[in-house]
């Protein structure tokens, strides 16, 4: 994609959104496509250590293959990863060899538990564009009270290996990042003098960026405080979709358990459901903040960020920064 139709795309969904427009001229520029809803992890601030069996499961590869087919004309990039850890679905690299076939911006998260120095080589290989480890806490003894399950010392290894690898190919990609969550209960002197020793472990590797999230409450799953102060509409229905493992169709990356489902692929196109009923009527309500019986949506703290022009400050950084060719 040339950078003067990213920018008149970008523009185009802009004045939708600042528009409010309920029905779009224009298809979703995102997706979070979810391979698996497993997890070998119990992290603290997931929700997914109480999904249920019966939404647990791995996607097909010919449901994923429709999924590639109808969006690679069209997106800007694709998430392979949303409630579950991607690298326990068996076809991984196939998968993302099949997106950077129809020439996608492909992005993994991964909590970096599984790679293998065998799995490293194929993901470089693969052609992957971006690669991130959610990894929280600077020491043993913070990782594993927050990731129920892990081993600081084995993902740490395993990241350094894969860059290591990376380097020795003389890849460019994917690009690499860890992102850790702000929740530590340190002074900000000890918290970064961990965040220093931490980050020695990678000095003179091709790590990429070290990000810092702040903790979000997962449209309410997670109880956590927020302040209420500005409403700010939520910009992912004017922009982007989340797919589950089972082809079910979701507005948003913040509905962990499906409360508000748009459709599924299986039945539906993209097109039929990026504009069908349910979508064009939660826009409606967003953006009169009529939100009270959305149930995820009246409890998410992601209404209520601080913005630029209406629009949540990270979104715009996103976007602005982040473009993809």
């Amino acid at each position: 994609m040339t950078t003067l139709k990213y920018w008149a795309r970008l523009l185009r969904i802009f004045y939708n959104y600042k528009k409010k427009s309920a029905k779009l001229p224009y298809l979703p520029v995102r997706l979070w496509v979810e391979l698996t809803s497993y997890c070998n992890y119990k992290c603290i601030m997931c929700p997914n250590k109480d999904l249920k069996e019966e939404d647990k499961g791995f996607m097909e590869f010919d449901l994923y293959k429709k999924i590639i087919d109808e969006s690679h004309n069209i997106v800007f990039d694709i998430n392979l990863a949303h409630r579950g850890e991607s690298l326990l679905h068996p076809q991984i690299i196939e998968m993302i060899d099949y997106a950077k076939q129809k020439n996608l911006f492909t992005r993994l998260h991964t909590n970096g538990s599984l790679l293998t120095e065998e799995m490293s080589q194929k993901i470089i290989a693969s052609r992957l564009d971006h690669l991130s480890f959610s990894f929280d806490g600077y020491n043993k003894e913070q990782y594993e009270k927050i990731r129920i399950g892990g081993d600081f010392n084995k993902t740490v290894n395993n990241i350094v290996r894969f860059l290591e690898i990376k380097r020795k190919s003389h890849a460019k990609k994917p690009t690499t990042a860890i992102e850790v969550i702000s929740f530590s209960p340190s002074k900000k002197e000890k918290l970064a003098y961990e965040k220093k020793i931490f980050l020695s472990r990678f000095k003179d590797l091709t790590l990429d960026s070290f990000v810092i999230k702040n903790l979000h409450n997962w449209g309410g799953e997670l109880k956590k405080s927020h302040p209420q102060k500005k409403y700010s509409v939520c910009t992912f229905p004017w922009n982007a979709l989340t797919i589950f493992w089972d082809g079910s169709v979701l507005p948003c990356t913040q509905d962990f358990f499906g409360h508000y489902l748009l459709g599924n692929v299986k039945d539906s196109s993209l097109m039929e459901i990026w504009n069908g009923e349910p979508m064009i009527e939660l826009r409606r309500k967003l953006a009169k903040r009529e939100i009270s019986d959305l149930e995820i949506c009246s409890k998410c703290d992601r209404l209520w960020r601080k913005g630029i022009l209406g629009v949540p400050k990270d979104y715009l950084w996103k976007f602005l920064t982040k473009r993809m060719p």
